[in-house]
């Protein structure tokens, strides 16, 4: 009997909502003087005063502290470098919790939102979070013309500022070297899919990945939501048919990997970030084919995130490999006691 997977959105790791603004009557980052990103700075600081926490100056962190940022998802994988401006670039936390805003990074003013899963887009955009506001007078805060929107450095963006992303779990199509043909498809209609990880090897490999919108100067923000769930949502139908089709095939195979990476995961004494990520990504399988329960879904993603090497040396002395790996396995252990297969 052919395999039923339990939801394709499953595979959604979070989505994440960026929308770029720029303050009016000022030049964009790639051409502003250090004398007028002084002004800009001070600017974005009276702006985070509506909802966010003090900046931090990202010229101050250790490069740890940066680490632990870019894997929290609260800086870029791929970080913008304008020669003599770094030391203007700041973070502002959200009041709350998955919400932040960066100034300096490419634009001025950059607000970050991102939730587990998918929202359901069939709502006339009511699920979507809503834009930033403005509470400052007077007149206008953010620069922004009749004919193009809001005005920003790449003029993909221009119109609302919006780009949507999401985490996704493809493993069966990495596996099959299927993934190639799909990122090929999906540039060739405005999307990027790329590792999720640039730094920390095997997010290709198994199957974690981050797809991205390129914007859409002409579309409301509604309609670039709908447009790109519903590419999203092509992408794990795809992946959804591919693990029916590997269930289907060899059940007794792809079940002894799925309950070996569970055992592995809770009993293992030390870990690489890699092996680590090929186990969750088994283990998630069994999720997804009902061999799991449901709520180990979210404990693994909890794990993904808290395994990975910054966050394991945060605030521990120890830091040598061998340390790291054993902390790793620690913290799976804790994390996946008493879990069970169905």
């Amino acid at each position: 009997m052919r395999a039923r997977v339990n939801g394709a959105l499953n595979t959604v790791l979070f989505t994440r909502f960026v929308r770029r603004r720029n303050f009016a009557g000022f030049p964009f980052c790639v051409s502003a003087s250090p004398d007028v990103f002084s002004l800009l700075m001070a600017r974005a600081r009276d702006h985070a005063r509506e909802g966010f926490g003090a900046g931090v100056r990202l010229a101050d962190c250790a490069p740890e502290a940066l680490g632990l940022y870019r894997e929290q998802g609260l800086l870029p994988e791929r970080p913008v470098s304008f020669a003599g401006k770094r030391e203007f670039k700041m973070l502002f936390p959200g009041g709350e919790a998955g919400e932040h805003a960066l100034f300096g990074e490419v634009e001025h003013w950059t607000h970050v939102r991102s939730v587990a899963g998918m929202p359901d887009p069939k709502g006339n955009g009511a699920t979507l979070p809503p834009p930033p506001a403005s509470k400052t007078p007077p007149g206008p805060l953010w620069a922004r013309s009749s004919a193009y929107g809001y005005l920003t450095s790449n003029p993909a963006f221009a119109g609302t500022g919006l780009q949507v992303e999401a985490g996704l779990h493809l493993p069966v199509l990495a596996r099959e070297r299927r993934i190639h043909a799909v990122q090929k498809a999906l540039g060739a209609m405005g999307y990027d899919l790329e590792p999720l990880s640039l730094r920390n090897p095997g997010s290709a490999e198994t199957g974690h990945f981050r797809l991205l919108a390129r914007g859409g100067m002409d579309l409301p923000e509604e309609t670039l939501y709908t447009n790109f769930a519903a590419k999203t949502e092509s992408v794990l139908a795809a992946e959804t048919g591919a693990l029916e089709q590997w269930h289907t095939r060899e059940p007794n195979r792809l079940e002894d990997h799925v309950h070996r990476a569970l055992r592995l995961l809770q009993e293992a004494r030390r870990m690489e970030y890699a092996e680590l990520l090929s186990l969750i990504s088994y283990a998630r399988m069994g999720v997804y084919l009902e061999i799991l329960p449901e709520n180990l879904r979210d404990l693994l993603e909890t794990l993904r995130v808290r395994a990975q090497p910054f966050h394991v040396r945060t605030g521990w002395a120890e830091a040598t490999f061998e340390a790291e790996n054993r902390e790793r396995a620690e913290r799976a252990r804790r994390l996946l006691a008493g879990i069970q297969p169905l």
